[in-house]
């Protein structure tokens, strides 16, 4: 998905022609990093993101605008599809390729009269897609391997082997986390979804605070707030197989202790 070529190049200048909001970027790549930059006005770019996303439905020079939106939202791409690697055992560029055919097809029909946040919806959409497309492919390889007892009869060997059932390992991620988010609820309240979205899940501090309506600076604060609980009964927090295998258990308890000790009376900070 570059943006060098000849093509991407004048469909971007038509575009800043007749659109006032890229004004301030000569350049497809200045606009690239506004949109990847923590700092800026959340609003402009949400904007910017349904204006390339309206553009993209309505086929006009399509593919140029698909690389502006992959790149912009590439932060947040990036996440799902590292978090997509660690839950299966696909090759890595196999699970690029799924990430980007479930995030094109999503740019592709997604409704914006019902979108608050266009980051987010594309981001965590893109991710859903991608798992629920694993799921129905191994539905559908199990249903095939039913007949591999009876093929095995006839001494016949299937010429494509059968997939490794990586599903099951993403729904037993997300099935603990949740397990782990009903235990973490009674301790730590309120902030038990900032806890599971930002430490176990890996998301976007930015986009997770925007969508409880707090700041990033708020939504620190309180994580740090609730891993202080925490830490006081880290040992009586249920270990769980799937999240140790994977990192987010080790990640989870690494992270209690680094930002719990760092901020207290005599600590290494």
């Amino acid at each position: 998905m570059a943006l060098q070529t000849a093509e991407a190049r004048r469909a971007y200048r038509l575009l800043r022609r007749n659109w006032e909001v890229l004004s301030d970027f000569e350049e497809p790549e200045a606009l690239v990093s506004f949109l990847t930059a923590r700092e800026g006005d959340s609003h402009v770019k949400d904007g910017v993101l349904a204006g390339l996303v309206t553009l993209v439905q309505m086929r006009a020079a399509a593919s140029s605008f698909v690389a502006l939106l992959w790149l912009g939202l590439w932060p947040g791409l990036d996440s799902v599809y590292r978090r997509c690697l660690r839950r299966t055992e696909h090759r890595p560029a196999e699970v690029v390729s799924s990430v980007a055919a479930s995030f094109m097809a999503l740019v592709a029909r997604v409704s914006l009269s019902g979108v608050h946040r266009v980051a987010g919806t594309l981001v965590r959409g893109t991710e859903r897609d991608v798992l629920k497309a694993w799921h129905k492919e191994l539905v559908e390889h199990r249903h095939r391997a039913r007949l591999e007892p009876l093929a095995n009869v006839d001494g016949w060997v299937p010429s494509v082997p059968w997939l490794t059932p990586f599903v099951p390992r993403a729904r037993s991620f997300n099935a603990e986390v949740e397990e782990l988010r009903a235990w973490l609820l009674p301790l730590t309240g309120e902030d038990t979804d900032l806890v599971v979205s930002l430490i176990l899940r890996e998301e976007d501090a930015v986009e997770v605070a925007a969508s409880l309506g707090v700041s990033p600076e708020t939504a620190r604060k309180r994580v740090r707030r609730a891993l202080t609980r925490l830490r006081k009964m880290k040992n009586k927090i249920p270990k769980k197989d799937f999240l140790s295998r994977n990192g987010g258990w080790g990640c989870f308890l690494e992270f209690v202790d680094s930002e719990t000790t760092e901020r207290a009376p005599g600590g290494g900070g």
